[in-house]
């Protein structure tokens, strides 16, 4: 683990001059930008919003679909990522990063179109018994990955095989597979069964943590496979410049691509890189050189003028899952007490964060589930607003004051103080604003600022108040990886809320063969993290990424990743 880059203690007399600064931020961000985002909550997935320069005021909206017959392009498409990947093994990936890379190098049996339909994929047709315990699949006969190995049923039973065996890793992949039982491979077909019923899992193959890899690769690499991968894929792996690119080839023999997106052949440029920038004022600067053809998460104060100057395309898309939100610990003082965890929902203007730190690009929330993702509660985002007064009635009455006017509130001699631990990857846009909306009901922050790997380390320990959690995904079943009590001490579950009501909650779910029952389980869980005010909602990962005028064939898929087969550089 590397050691804190730094360590600041928030309190009332830096929270005020922060929350000024923030606010004299909004009222500008307000009265500069023309942008207008808006949310339909009656979708499934996400929505994709594409803004050009134009005469016209406002962006455009426009489908995801690209042209039936794609012109050749060629050259070199360079995309610049905020974070680097951690693993690009299917089994062990879990982040943002790693899926967007695995997204070109390998295929899932199934895949799901831009509507959140399901599309042939590896395999061109499937089946499931009524209970949900066992699938079927027809599997494609002229696939070979990049290694020359032939993909077949083989392939698909040692990788099913494999992933449960992973029991040290943290991959969404353990999740997925849970009670499995066997795969049986006859011909081109094979069958897969678990123990228990699996609603979810045909959509679940259509992510890229059940992608098949290469059998033949993955036994001779052994360890090295995760830096080495060996798919069926678009692109064909070429090199990994630890923190500083991946490099990705056209896989020329690719005949079994997305035609539903446009391009069932190989992509429509030779190369491409993924530049590793985590500094946003430099992948800026490397986009307005020419250097890059996109970036993701660009300095969001700087977007409106890019693209009112004609500079810059903006690729936007509101991702459903989980929503960027902070877990509260419930077995560590002084978040074990709910009217101190409800006192701190009500002390962060979610919307005012939005503006200060994403220029309005990102849609605040008020529930640990995005409002584009199935079984959405509305119930459980309408307990708690925006209410100072309120926080400090609640720390009043959870006998929290300040006694001696230094700003901070304490208790039996105690401050009250909260341990934030924070990767500045993901969270240096906001966390002191974050942390100072604490400090002015009286809360003392301690601000850790780690890398990725300190910040787990931490919450693992259970040596955190508060902890930074999302995962984009087209359905709620990521709530059970972060909230299921199983999840305390091997797991992502860093709230340690042990509760058998929400563990049934979400266990009913995940059998519910049904989708109106399963929708219920949903809204319960949802209902239950929400009145034990377990976290504090932020905001969806809506996907802002700047891509140059002249490039054209820009994809989402259903969950706010890049497709890039049909992408072209226009030089």
């Amino acid at each position: 683990m590397r050691r804190p880059r730094d360590r600041r203690v928030i309190t009332m007399q830096s929270a005020i001059l922060v929350i000024f600064v923030v606010m004299s931020m909004a009222v500008a961000a307000c009265t500069t930008s023309d942008e207008d985002s808006t949310t339909d909550d009656s979708t499934v997935a996400g929505e994709s919003t594409t803004t050009v320069a134009s005469d016209d005021a406002g962006g455009d909206t426009t489908t995801t679909t690209a042209s039936a017959e794609p012109a050749a392009s060629g050259g070199t498409f360079t995309f610049g990522l905020a974070t680097e990947p951690v693993s690009l093994d299917p089994a062990d990936g879990v982040f943002i990063a790693d899926h967007q890379v695995m997204l070109n190098i390998y295929d899932p049996l199934i895949w799901t179109d831009q509507n959140g339909e399901l599309q042939p994929g590896l395999a061109t047709a499937w089946d499931n018994n009524a209970e949900g315990t066992e699938f079927t699949f027809t599997l494609r006969e002229d696939v070979v990955f990049h290694d020359g190995t032939p993909f077949n049923g083989d392939a698909v039973k040692a990788e099913f095989d494999r992933i449960p065996t992973l029991t040290d890793g943290f991959g969404a992949s353990l999740q997925i597979m849970a009670d499995y039982e066997s795969t049986t491979v006859e011909g081109n077909e094979i069958t897969v069964t678990f123990a228990s019923p699996k609603p979810e899992f045909l959509n679940d193959l259509s992510r890229m943590w059940m992608a098949i890899p290469s059998p033949t690769a993955v036994e001779s690499m052994g360890d090295e496979f995760d830096r080495n991968p060996v798919g069926t894929g678009p692109f064909v792996f070429g090199e990994w410049a630890a923190q500083d690119h991946i490099t990705l080839v056209r896989n020329d023999a690719y005949a079994w691509g997305r035609g539903f997106a446009g391009n069932d052949g190989p992509p429509l440029v030779d190369e491409l890189v993924f530049r590793i920038l985590p500094e946003a004022s430099t992948r800026l600067s490397g986009f307005q050189t020419g250097e890059l053809d996109a970036v993701e998460d660009p300095p969001f104060q700087q977007v409106a003028s890019l693209v009112d100057a004609g500079s810059a395309d903006l690729m936007s898309y509101q991702a459903p899952g989980m929503p960027s939100h902070m877990m509260l610990n419930t077995e560590k003082a002084p978040t074990d007490d709910p009217l101190v965890r409800e006192a701190m929902i009500r002390a962060v203007n979610t919307d005012e964060l939005s503006v200060a730190a994403f220029a309005g690009l990102q849609t605040p929330v008020s529930n640990v589930i995005a409002p584009t993702t199935f079984a959405y509660s509305a119930d459980a985002a309408s307990l708690y607003s925006y209410d100072v007064a309120a926080a400090g009635a609640l720390l009043d009455e959870a006998g929290w004051v300040d006694s001696n006017g230094d700003g901070i509130r304490e208790k039996d001699g105690v401050d009250l103080t909260v341990v934030y631990p924070a990767s500045p990857d993901w969270e240096a846009p906001y966390m002191e604003l974050f942390a100072a909306y604490l400090s002015a009901v009286g809360f003392s922050v301690d601000l850790q600022q780690l890398d990725d790997a300190g910040v787990f380390e931490v919450a693992n320990a259970a040596e955190h108040n508060i902890v930074n959690m999302g995962w984009i995904s087209s359905s709620p079943s990521v709530l059970g990886i972060v909230y299921h009590s199983a999840n305390i001490e091997q797991g992502s579950s860093f709230t340690r809320f042990a509760d058998p009501a929400l563990d049934a909650a979400i266990d009913g779910a995940a059998g519910a063969v049904d989708p109106t029952e399963r929708a219920a389980f949903y809204q319960e869980t949802q209902d239950i993290i929400m009145s034990n005010a377990l976290a504090i909602p932020l905001y969806t990962y809506d996907r802002v990424l700047l891509l140059q005028p002249a490039a054209d064939g820009w994809q989402f898929d259903s969950e706010g990743y890049a497709w890039l087969t049909n992408i072209t550089t226009g030089g």
